[in-house]
């Protein structure tokens, strides 16, 4: 993990920047951030937003960029340059638009099931304690006779595990209907704001005019929010878990003493300073204490933020007979996974939340975690090697030299 400032680019007119620079805050809420202001005229050409597409370009390429913010564009073409930009150089962009009139009174967070799915609900958590708004789910299924109803039940797993893990309780509204577009047009109320996420690769690449977020544009005149991330396919949980980061066949204790044992094996893989330990441990109380982040599926998932890093550090625990961590229905704990990340908004630390979380899911998984022997049974069966693609497999692991130099 590196100590080093986030660079983020915000596009945006003249009377939009206060609005804008409070979005970029949700991301990264540090004093080392680094901001580029892209402006764009107040009644933009197509020709004006595409000479502020190249402009960011040209900021990527200099520098590294860590994230876009941006105004939604006019002009459709400029949106797909941008989406495609951020793609290649992987980092996410959030899309914009925004409200004059009436007031922001709900969060509304569009949302199936896919692949941003914790990237999502992480922004619109976000944005509803900013505007101190309520929040809900709009799921969508593809029927044409059955009515909307609200309720717990139904809940995609993926989403009901993401909801416990930030600890959220909000209302699901269930809507069926022919069309996506029309569904959702339907639903929303005028003081609604709309949070979606980015169409498929392939319309990015291709068009993104006519795609869903496109004719939700046109479509409803609520002031709404695009995020879109890097592609999590390349996201390698061997890059997180080498080495012996993950404690197979451990003796139940204290949560406490959970905790204490993980730290110490991120600070022996020098992931973490020496002289921390108290610290981290303290940070992941603090974090226990709002709520626990023990979710299904018999996972818990500890958090610790660190200011002024960037990088995720993680290793895992595996308690066969179990352990107490809080769970909301009082089932045991058997893996234990403390993650250690920046703080605001990390899409490196959502990409493997979203992957851990698809895999714990299935049972075949965690039956065959309880019964590994070794950290390399068990990381072979989070990430088996035909799963991943070829420059993962190319990956070699860090030398304890390059080890302990990242540490200093």
């Amino acid at each position: 993990m590196n100590h080093q400032p986030i660079r983020m680019a915000v596009l945006a007119a003249c009377g939009t920047e206060e609005e804008m620079f409070g979005y970029a805050e949700l991301f990264a809420p540090r004093n080392d951030v680094r901001h580029h202001h892209v402006f764009i005229p107040g009644f933009a050409l197509p020709k004006d937003e595409e000479r502020a597409i190249t402009e960011t370009r040209h900021l990527a390429g200099n520098r590294k960029l860590d994230l876009i913010i941006s105004e939604w564009l006019n002009n459709t073409r400029a949106m797909q340059d941008l989406l495609q930009l951020a793609q290649k150089r992987r980092f996410p962009v959030v899309f914009v638009r925004t409200a004059h009139e009436p007031q922001i009174s709900r969060i509304v967070v569009a949302t199936g099931g896919g692949p941003n799915v914790y990237e999502q609900m992480w922004l619109a958590r976000q944005t509803a304690a900013r505007l101190n708004v309520p929040m809900e789910i709009l799921h969508w299924t593809p029927a044409l006779d059955s009515a909307p109803r609200d309720g717990p039940e139904d809940t995609d797993p993926l989403e009901k595990m993401c909801l416990r893990l930030f600890g959220m309780q909000v209302n699901t509204i269930h809507c069926c209907g022919p069309d996506f577009t029309g569904t959702v047009a339907d639903t929303l109320r005028p003081d609604d704001l709309l949070v979606i996420g980015a169409p498929s690769p392939l319309r990015m690449v291709a068009d993104f005019s006519d795609s869903l977020p496109d004719q939700l544009a046109r479509t409803v005149p609520n002031p709404m929010i695009l995020l879109s991330t890097p592609s999590p396919n390349h996201t390698n949980l061997r890059r997180l878990l080498w080495g012996r980061l993950i404690k197979p066949r451990l003796h139940s204790r204290p949560k406490k003493e959970v905790l204490e044992g993980l730290i110490d094996n991120l600070i022996r893989h020098n992931q973490l300073p020496p002289g921390s330990r108290k610290d981290m441990l303290e940070r992941a109380l603090q974090r226990e204490q709002a709520f626990s982040t023990a979710v299904d599926c018999e996972t818990a998932f500890p958090h610790i933020k660190l200011p002024g890093f960037f990088g995720v550090a993680g290793t895992l625990g595996i308690f066969p007979d179990g352990i107490d961590f809080g769970s909301e229905d009082d089932t045991p704990t058997r893996f234990v996974y403390l993650l250690v990340t920046p703080e605001g908004f990390c899409d490196e630390y959502l990409a493997i939340l979203s992957k851990i979380s698809r895999r714990m899911l299935d049972p075949a998984v965690r039956k065959a975690l309880l019964i590994s022997k070794t950290a390399a049974e068990a990381v072979e069966i989070l990430e088996p090697h035909q799963d991943l693609p070829l420059e993962c497999t190319l990956y070699k692991p860090i030398t304890h030299r390059q080890q302990k130099a990242a540490a200093l």
